[in-house]
């Protein structure tokens, strides 16, 4: 959940970034056109920005708690898979070990062939969790690739009827208006979208 949360803020940084972009040329224009005439003294031109949570827009939005959910079960079940992988190599060995102090190998060939077995299934046992980590990583990047489109595509889409010069984190300044957070706004329009996305896909 926490890489969940850094990465969706760092997804906010960029749109900010963009919004600042797109706004660039509309903001020329205005500058222009409001350019004092010789001896006034210039105007800091005003900026219209808001900022979001991006907290509670993880704890909020619908598809970054399916997301974080299904990563959960992912991580329990690999975790399941490598206590059961180490309890049968632990039973093997302590089988070893009983063999050979009960003086059941006759030859050492019969131990080391035992031995040998032994580290045949560690080595395919490492290597199966190893292909199972993998697993679990590739698909929660691609969870979470999914989850930072959804969110900075509704953004972009959000700023092009409101045209705010920037959208910002909260972390990104020491205080900001309360009247200027919109991240009730951005969740009830992501679990929306989400919801209509859903119910078109049935």
């Amino acid at each position: 959940m926490k890489k969940l949360s850094i990465t969706v803020k760092t997804l906010f940084l960029g749109v900010l970034a963009l919004a600042a972009a797109s706004c660039s040329n509309k903001n020329t224009e205005t500058t222009a056109a409001a350019a004092p005439a010789a001896g006034e003294e210039a105007a800091a031109p005003a900026i219209n920005i808001r900022y979001i949570d991006a907290d509670s827009v993880m704890s909020a939005y619908v598809l970054a708690q399916q997301i974080a959910e299904e990563s959960q079960r992912e991580l329990l079940r690999y975790q399941q898979q490598e206590q059961q992988k180490q309890r049968e190599l632990q039973t093997l060995g302590n089988s070893i070990q009983q063999k050979q102090q009960n003086n059941v190998y006759m030859t050492e060939a019969s131990f080391q062939a035992d031995v040998q077995n032994f580290n045949k299934k560690q080595q395919e046992a490492e290597r199966y969790l190893g292909a199972q980590q993998q697993k679990i990583q590739t698909a929660m990047a691609a969870a979470q690739q999914r989850l930072n489109d959804s969110i900075s595509n509704f953004v972009r889409d959000y700023n092009a009827t409101k045209g705010y010069d920037a959208i910002l984190m909260r972390e990104a300044g020491v205080y900001f208006k309360p009247e200027l957070n919109i991240t009730a706004e951005i969740i009830e329009g992501l679990n929306a979208r989400f919801q209509a996305s859903n119910e078109a896909a049935k």
